[in-house]
């Protein structure tokens, strides 16, 4: 188990007791070892336990559980947690053991049920209050996590570790608005804090306030500038809303001069800062960062951009050599095909380009242009049936009543 969350179970088990329970008259001997070991490490606690031979008692067991809990002994401890819940049922501290225990293993419906029967909300303190909200979230109870966590609210409003917890059940149900406004007075207290900021964003965009999510991703990558996620959604977000230079400063410090081996493994990245570049004006460094993908792992839409940005080049030769690698591995696309067709047409390959125009079907682009190919080569009977077909289906379309003015001359 994480040695910070054992730390922090047992301390909770420790000064949660007296919140979850009420003075019990005992024996002047059983008295006397609880008085004692209260004052002791876990290790002697335990070795005054051990040699204790006054009255059984049912607290000497919750004791020893207790005692037990704090040196690691988990197995143990739960099993004197069991004994003394079984010996005393209204032992609500046997109840709080089982629950740290169910928690140390992560059973957090179990640790939220036992903790849920032991902590009144009226009277408990505000660690076991976070503790019930804390394993109910986790539970995937959000019912119980929310009453808990208002509840601990109200009587604890400054308490920030519930107001995280009710936070985390906002935004694990969606409600975006409420979420938001925990996270603005959260952000009050911890300006400093990235997930907050990560939390605005998400809220923000939830609720169509698109300047204060992109506020909140710049202001997240300020105070963490190392975090490649952060950086890579604030670059993405700047191109979506159309401040490509922006996105192009954001991006490239996760590319790396050269590329870096990282990068490179991340065609889509790679796409990003292509296009963050291309539509920031940078077009050479456009290519050549989609240059650095090597061809056996570029995708089907680093293949498009590499087309895309040869034809802006004017570079028509890489732009067909990409088409034809994705038509060459099964490319459907009818626009792709036709795009295919037309730079094959423009190289005078009038075969493929006819062989590609009539693979992208009834495409309409396809259709008239097939028809001004068949024109070209002077194949009327064709031109007029391509263009009489598609005139069936796009009866207004002024092309190609254009096109078959041509062909009636």
């Amino acid at each position: 188990m994480n040695p910070a969350l054992r730390i922090a179970l047992s301390v909770l088990l420790v000064c949660g007791l007296a919140a979850v329970e009420s003075p019990r008259p005992v024996p002047p001997e059983v008295a006397i070892l609880l008085t004692g070991i209260s004052e002791v490490e876990p290790v002697e606690a335990l070795r005054r336990i051990e040699a204790y031979a006054g009255p059984q008692h049912v607290l000497v067991v919750l004791a020893r559980g207790q005692a037990r809990w704090r040196l690691g002994q988990a197995i143990e401890a739960e099993a004197d947690f069991n004994v003394a819940l079984a010996a005393d049922p209204s032992l609500n501290q046997a109840r709080i053991g089982l629950a740290q225990c169910a928690a140390a293993r992560e059973d957090w419906l179990a640790a939220s049920r036992f903790a849920a029967a032991a902590i009144n909300p009226v009277h408990a303190d505000r660690e076991l209050m976070a503790f019930l909200a804390n394993t109910a979230l986790r539970a995937g109870d959000a019912r119980l996590a929310t009453l808990a966590a208002q509840a601990g609210i109200l009587r604890f409003p400054d308490d920030q570790a519930l107001r995280r917890i009710e936070l985390a059940v906002l935004v694990q149900a969606g409600r975006a608005e409420d979420a938001r406004q925990a996270i603005l007075g959260l952000l009050a207290k911890a300006p400093d804090d990235v997930e907050l900021w990560r939390h605005l964003a998400w809220a923000a965009q939830a609720t169509h306030r698109d300047d204060e999510c992109l506020a909140a991703q710049e202001a997240a990558m300020l105070l963490a500038p190392g975090d490649r996620s952060l950086r890579r959604q604030l670059a993405e977000a700047q191109l979506a809303r159309g401040l490509a230079q922006a996105a192009f400063i954001t991006v490239t410090p996760l590319i790396g001069a050269p590329p870096s081996t990282e990068a490179v493994a991340e065609p889509s990245l790679m796409l990003l800062a292509s296009r963050a570049a291309a539509e920031g004006g940078d077009l050479a460094q456009a290519r050549a960062w989609i240059a650095a993908v090597p061809e056996a792992v570029r995708t089907r839409p680093l293949h498009i951009q590499v087309a895309r940005l040869a034809v802006q080049a004017g570079d028509e030769a890489t732009a067909a050599q990409a088409l034809d690698t994705l038509i060459a591995t099964g490319e459907q696309d009818p626009t792709v095909l036709t795009w295919a067709a037309s730079l094959a047409e423009r190289r005078d390959d009038l075969a493929r380009a006819e062989m590609l125009y009539l693979k992208a079907g009834t495409q309409p682009a396809a259709r008239l242009r097939l028809a001004a190919l068949y024109l070209k080569q002077q194949r009327r009977d064709e031109a007029a049936t391509v263009l009489a077909t598609y005139l069936v289906a796009h009866p207004e379309d002024a092309q190609a009543k254009a096109l078959l003015a041509r062909l009636g001359r």
